[in-house]
């Protein structure tokens, strides 16, 4: 049946996720398929090579929308010619569509195209009938669409026989009756208070001001010129792009940094992510000295271990899953972890409460080692009041109108185009290309496609809007071609806006 896991990071839940879905296929008596879920493309692809090449090797499939070029890159890396990786991995994408692999890592949107009603929602929602579900870290979701996901849990349950293996470091009290009502009768697993105690491995220093000043910038280049291996960890695009010029300047050379955030090209994203798991990865035979600027793309399921991270102020369950991956192996007795204090608005990104609330919260317990046992109840102060209420009446509205529009008109031979458009709206980000890349992107489409494609970056539709309609930086070159944005890029920087 369904479970539900807490327990630190670090501490093996994918391994127990995945007995716990070789525990459902015992005495199946219709094959047994699995989709194992995760929020960002950084750690589903991460998650594709480790099941595919340690767990079920040969039976893992990919399905998010830059999973092609993703496995076209890793057929590159086995000697394949372009031209053979290309096939290989159209091959494999295609695959993967019908529904060949027992294995799936797929993002939670993929799912829910089944009741949005995009082509083909029949064959994948016969797919899902008696299948097994990972959802990982289902704290990263958005209330709203946290909603959505768990409306959707609810109704594979009851209508497809599916089961859910739900698990996460950070779970917030309000959050567990949501998550009973979505997954029925279920078993609850926590770490015993020993493996809590066990996982300690982080000391907290809450720093008053901001991470961009030259008295932390200075410091984290010294960690680095010491044979450090550091994380700092920003907001925003933006943040990430500046804090890297500085260190880098301040490094000339001397260690190695990386950027890695979500407005790179396809190309540059995964020779990034290479870099880094090589560099820093868990299992990795070839470890060493690097300083990771990022986003949020590092806080889910990237078994990576880096000594130190100096981060920006953010929500708590933001901020513990990035202290996770900090002294992951415990060859330390203990790792420090710095959190600033500013800029405390939620930069866009998130809730400025939520922000205020967390450090209220560290404020307390700072100079510490923290405990892990103790996350939950830290949770449970920031979500209370005006907090949880506004949380509670997001969540609710979002069930409710996701529930009469999708999940109660859903039938089969039902395609709704209006839905498949909202689908699109919500869920999706749109690919442009730099205008500086679009003489290359027309040479590459005549002989190598996705050679192409990998050129293309992606922006949230509402970057896209002001770029187009406001400050008239994007257009078409070709009525059925991408669209091109007057924006500087860099393989080095991203996409500068």
């Amino acid at each position: 049946g369904s479970a539900v896991l807490i327990a630190p990071t670090g501490s093996g839940k994918t391994e127990s996720a995945l007995l716990w879905a070789c525990a459902q296929a015992e005495g199946a008596r219709l094959a047994l398929r699995l989709f194992y879920t995760l929020p960002y493309q950084a750690s589903m692809n991460a998650m594709y090579d480790r099941l595919n090449e340690k767990a079920f090797p040969g039976q893992v499939g990919l399905e998010h929308s830059r999973s092609t070029l993703a496995l076209y890159r890793r057929c590159l890396d086995e000697d394949y010619t372009p031209q053979q990786a290309a096939r290989a991995a159209r091959w494999a994408k295609n695959l993967a569509r019908l529904s060949y692999f027992p294995v799936r890592v797929l993002s939670p949107y993929q799912i829910l195209k089944g009741p949005y009603r995009l082509k083909g929602y029949e064959a994948l929602l016969t797919d899902f009938f008696n299948a097994a579900f990972i959802l990982d870290e289902v704290h990263a979701y958005e209330a709203d669409r946290l909603a959505m996901i768990l409306s959707t849990v609810k109704y594979l349950r009851e209508q497809f026989a599916a089961r859910f293996f739900v698990m996460s470091a950070t779970l917030p009290g309000l959050l567990l009756p949501r998550l009973a009502d979505a997954l029925g009768e279920h078993a609850s697993i926590r770490a015993t208070p020993e493996l809590f105690a066990h996982f300690r491995r982080h000391r907290l220093h809450l720093v008053d001001g901001n991470l961009l000043t030259d008295r932390w910038l200075a410091h984290i280049g010294e960690m680095a010129l010491r044979g450090g291996s550091g994380l700092v960890c920003c907001n925003t695009v933006k943040r990430t792009q500046q804090v890297y010029d500085e260190i880098r300047c301040r490094l000339q050379g001397k260690a190695q940094i990386v950027l890695l955030h979500g407005r790179f090209n396809g190309k540059d994203r995964l020779e990034k992510e290479r870099t880094v798991q090589s560099a820093t990865g868990t299992q990795s035979t070839e470890r060493k000295p690097i300083v990771l600027v990022a986003t949020q793309v590092v806080e889910v399921s990237l078994d990576i271990d880096l000594d130190v991270i100096y981060t920006d102020p953010a929500p708590l369950e933001a901020l513990i899953q990035r202290f996770g991956r900090i002294n992951r192996r415990r060859l330390k007795e203990c790792a420090p972890v710095y959190v600033f204090t500013e800029p405390a608005d939620g930069q866009g990104v998130y809730e400025d409460d939520l922000v205020q609330a967390a450090l209220a919260v560290l404020a307390k317990n700072a100079d510490r080692m923290i405990d892990e046992d103790r996350i939950s109840d830290w949770l449970d102060e920031v979500y209370q009041g005006p907090i949880a209420e506004r949380w509670n009446q997001a969540y609710q509205r979002a069930y409710d109108e996701f529930r009469e529009a999708c999940l109660l008109t859903l039938r089969a031979f039902n395609s709704h185009e209006q839905l498949e458009e909202e689908f699109y709206r919500a869920f999706d980000s749109i690919e442009v290309l730099p205008a500086a890349l679009e003489p290359t992107y027309q040479r590459l489409m005549e002989d190598e496609p996705l050679e192409a494609i990998q050129l293309l970056v992606p922006l949230r539709w509402g970057q896209f809007f002001r770029l187009r309609d406001k400050e008239g930086k994007a257009y078409k070159v070709k009525p059925n071609g991408p669209w091109v944005v007057e924006a500087t890029y860099n393989s080095e920087f991203g996409l500068l806006l």
